[in-house]
């Protein structure tokens, strides 16, 4: 086992990365990294450890071992094998290969190369769970994972349906041993602490350090802040968004908690209009939870459903939550294609100033790219006060919207 050869790569590839990719310096002298023949090619354990097969290992190029020397370190940099418990793990190995793939490729770094057809790629998944790549970019990790996991569900050889072959399956769920290539730092590897915090935290490091030698792709970033940057699940977001669109005044007229000296608070009553995607993609669980929203909703402001697909369909008012059961749900059409222009334009000449706007959809919208929908979804947001997309499958480029991912376990 030539384990002295690999140490050695493994220090030329740092210098390398010294060079074209400043932000695996810090990661690379902090990993433990071991050789053992128990793996097929190389992978990263529960532990943060990377595994290297000398077998294997002796196969490759240097430049082919740049590449899987980069790859298995981006998956440790990212937390993948800590952020992975409670997916499918290889839904989740899937989705975590294309986006890590994806960013070294857009890095557009000379002198690394992997091209043997066996490596998980973002248009592969694409084909798999038939969302374009442009979304895919947006995603994140976990979201790919929750379409993977429905896609691959009750079939085996997950990574054979996307053509990942033996580079596949490299985020194993145990501790991996064998011969020590590089101790790491002893802060990983006394196994004390929550080794997922001590990553970010080398992580956070890493992005500073690419930062200031001027070599922070853009990709590689949103992945990082993916980690770095925790964002409150949608129906935070809109319980604080439409919080700051409430207003308040004070009274003599109202009692006040603190005396009879001080003026009472009331609110004034405000507009929350909802654009409901019914369209034949949409399934009775997601129109379900729609509605929940649009009643939660409704406890508070005055509601404006209105039900579209190909076209917009008429205004459905909620004065209250049961005026939900009894007005809204029975009145929702659809079941056609999703074309949103009509229902932004509809919106647009109905709606006062300072209303609020929720739009609620699969994302599966077929103008999304268009200039004239574009131009529509910001003109929207100039005049409303609060936007908010709430999806269930993939993002939309909305302009002057927040792209919120809606959770379908999660009621309000």
């Amino acid at each position: 086992m030539n384990v002295e050869g690999i140490r050695q790569d493994l220090r030329d590839i740092r210098i390398f990365c010294g060079r074209y990719f400043p932000f695996l310096v810090i990661p690379l002298s902090y990993v433990r990294v071991v050789a053992t023949e128990l793996i097929p090619t190389a992978c990263v354990d529960a532990l943060g450890t990377l595994a290297i097969n000398p077998r294997f290992w002796s196969t490759l190029s240097i430049e082919e071992k740049r590449f899987v020397a980069m790859h298995e370190m981006l998956h440790v940099s990212l937390c993948h094998p800590f952020r992975k418990k409670g997916f499918d793990s290889d839904a989740y190995n899937i989705a975590a290969d294309g986006k890590v793939n994806y960013a070294l490729r857009d890095a557009g770094i000379q002198g690394i190369i992997y091209s043997r057809g066996d490596e998980v790629t973002l248009e592969k998944i694409s084909a798999l769970i038939k969302i374009d790549i442009e979304s895919l970019v947006k995603m994140s990790t976990e979201e790919i994972a929750k379409e993977l996991e429905k896609a691959i569900k009750g079939k085996c050889g997950a990574g054979d349906l996307i053509g990942g072959g033996r580079m596949g399956k490299d985020l194993v769920d145990s501790a991996i041993d064998g011969e020590v290539v590089q101790e790491g730092d002893k802060s990983l590897t006394d196994n004390a602490g929550n080794l997922e915090e001590k990553w970010k935290r080398i992580l956070q490091r890493a992005k500073d350090f690419a930062k200031q030698a001027g070599n922070m792709p853009a990709g590689l970033e949103r992945l990082v802040d993916e980690v770095l940057e925790v964002k409150p699940p949608w129906y935070i977001i809109a319980r604080m968004g439409l919080r700051n669109h409430e207003k308040e005044d004070s009274s003599f007229a109202y009692p006040s908690r603190r005396g009879d000296e001080y003026p009472g608070l009331y609110g004034y009553h405000y507009n929350v209009w909802c654009l409901v995607d019914t369209s034949g993609s949409i399934s009775e669980e997601e129109l379900k939870l729609f509605l929940g929203i649009i009643k939660h909703e409704a406890r508070r402001a005055t509601v404006y459903a209105i039900p579209w697909d190909g076209e917009a369909y008429e205004v459905l008012r909620a004065d209250n939550p049961s005026d939900v059961a009894r007005r809204v749900a029975p009145r929702m059409r659809g079941g056609g294609g999703t074309v949103i222009a009509p229902a932004l334009l509809k919106t647009i000449k109905l709606m006062n100033a300072g209303d609020a706007v929720i739009i609620l959809t699969d994302g599966e919208i077929f103008d999304e790219k268009k200039e004239e929908t574009k131009r529509l979804f910001k003109k929207l947001a100039s005049i409303a006060s609060f936007t908010m997309l709430g999806y269930t499958r993939k993002p939309v480029d909305a302009p002057g919207f927040t792209n919120v991912r809606i959770d379908l376990k999660r009621r309000l």
